[in-house]
């Protein structure tokens, strides 16, 4: 009886509303099958793996509405006719699916056997026992061919991500990090140069902004990224800012320190980058979704976004500026330059009644057969499709640089780290941010929100005292 409940209200929650995003199938999903549609099974039929071990199971794999998902969906039927599985797939918006998978994972039920997680989330998971170690799987021989499988093709920054207490708890699927994607049409155009550091956003959105409009074009803004709170949101672009001005928002011990005089520096800099003359009216209160649409329709001529949004970018069915733009790693601070490393991850169920073929599932999605195969639709963490010239059609070379610098060198904070309490914390600080966006006084609003964070964490499991 629990059970049904809980299936009737993973299903109300994922019923389509007004205000979910539009999810469609890639276009060139058809060119991709068409070269597939014989079926050839031979490039995972190498590895010494009885794909059929599990045959005639159903599995079920609820997945966010981020390109790399949406790719994945139109080559299942390989993984099925290899198998002899079938998958059920959904895909909905991101925040009702987070909502979804926590009903399921809190209740036990064990209804979604493959789940997508973000990395932020892995410490709470493990605290609670939710997803499998996978370590034992990837050590199975009669699941795993540990040598056709290249482990060690992974980049060695996406596996950090997600790992926790020595445990291996998912797998890089998609792999991002915010960067610098602008408009080099526009910028040749007007002699603008890429920004190196934070405070040249500012002197470049200005000069771009009165450039465009001297020019008659009044319906392109010069630069908008992540301003708007939300767990998860602002933080990540600001984070990497504070980072590269010599602050953090936790310290060794896992107790806050964002309310440092490093962190009043970027927090007063980002203001001004995300408000004023060169950005959208309504910079403060945009979705990245809508930020991602105003560069893609050619109304937003720069913006820090995740590195796979290149994939809503790369031909012209999907946008008219597909060969107008490039990329380059996020701008500096007078400390360093960060940026803010995320992998969108498969992970099994630790309720799920089909564990070993899930891990077959998430073993053929990983592969690097497959990811050659989504190349157009998302960002794999395997180096060997990076420094291929799986790419070079884009005619971006930045954005291979970035990626590239990404995978070999991008750290990320320790409250990003997975840890438990990022929920709250999240949530307090991303609500500060926002609110200094709005004109509260910088060091007033980073004390009182620093006292908040403080409490939780003194409390907390993850405080080392």
């Amino acid at each position: 009886m629990l059970r049904f409940f809980i299936v009737l209200s993973l299903f109300f929650l994922s019923c389509k509303k007004e205000t979910d995003r539009t999810i469609s199938i890639p276009k060139n999903s058809k060119s991709i099958l068409k070269k597939i549609s014989s079926h050839d099974l031979s490039p995972w039929q190498k590895s010494k793996i009885n794909w059929k071990q599990f045959q005639g199971t159903t599995l079920s794999i609820l997945a966010d509405a981020q390109p790399a998902f949406t790719a994945l969906k139109p080559i299942l039927p390989i993984f099925e006719e290899l198998t002899g599985m079938q998958i059920g797939y959904q895909n909905m918006e991101q925040m009702r699916m987070r909502k979804v998978i926590r009903i399921d994972l809190t209740a036990r039920a064990g209804i979604y056997d493959i789940l997508p997680v973000g990395v932020i989330f892995l410490g709470e998971a493990e605290q609670h026992g939710w997803l499998e170690d996978l370590y034992p799987y990837i050590h199975n021989p009669e699941l795993t061919d540990f040598d056709w499988y290249d482990f060690k093709d992974i980049s060695k920054q996406s596996l950090v991500l997600c790992k926790k207490n020595s445990k291996l708890l998912s797998i890089p699927f998609d792999f991002s990090a915010p960067i610098f994607f602008y408009r080099k049409d526009l910028f040749k155009k007007y002699n603008i140069s890429i920004p190196n550091t934070y405070e040249d956003v500012i002197l470049m959105k200005k000069k771009l902004q009165a450039a465009m409009e001297k020019d008659g074009i009044k319906d392109v803004y010069a630069f908008a990224t992540r301003a708007r709170p939300g767990l998860g949101d602002n933080t990540w672009t600001i984070i990497p800012t504070i980072r590269a001005y010599g602050g953090d928002i936790l310290n060794k011990e896992y107790l806050p320190i964002f309310n440092s005089k490093e962190a009043n520096q970027a927090l007063k800099v980002y203001k001004e980058m995300v408000t004023g003359y060169g950005n959208p009216p309504d910079a403060r209160t945009l979705h990245f979704y809508e930020i991602r649409e105003l560069f893609k329709i050619g109304k937003l001529a720069s913006t820090i976004l995740a590195s796979h949004f290149f994939s809503e970018i790369d031909s012209p069915e999907k946008s008219p500026i597909w060969d107008k733009w490039d990329a380059h790693i996020t701008p500096g601070g007078p400390v360093s330059r960060e940026t803010n490393p995320w992998a969108w991850s498969f992970a099994i169920n630790s309720s799920s009644k089909n564990k070993g073929a899930t891990w077959l599932f998430i073993q053929w999605a990983t592969s690097k057969e497959t990811a050659k195969l989504l190349k157009s639709g998302g960002a794999p963490a395997r180096m060997s499709i990076w420094e291929s010239n799986a790419y070079q059609h884009l005619n971006a070379p930045g954005l291979i640089r970035s990626v590239r610098w990404i995978l070999k060198k991008g750290t990320i904070s320790s409250v990003e780290q997975g840890i438990p309490e990022f929920s709250q914390v999240g949530e307090i600080t991303s609500r500060a941010f926002s609110e200094i966006f709005y004109g509260a006084d910088i060091q007033t609003t980073l004390n009182t929100a620093n006292k908040k964070v403080y409490k939780i964490m003194i409390n907390g499991s993850s405080y080392k005292n």
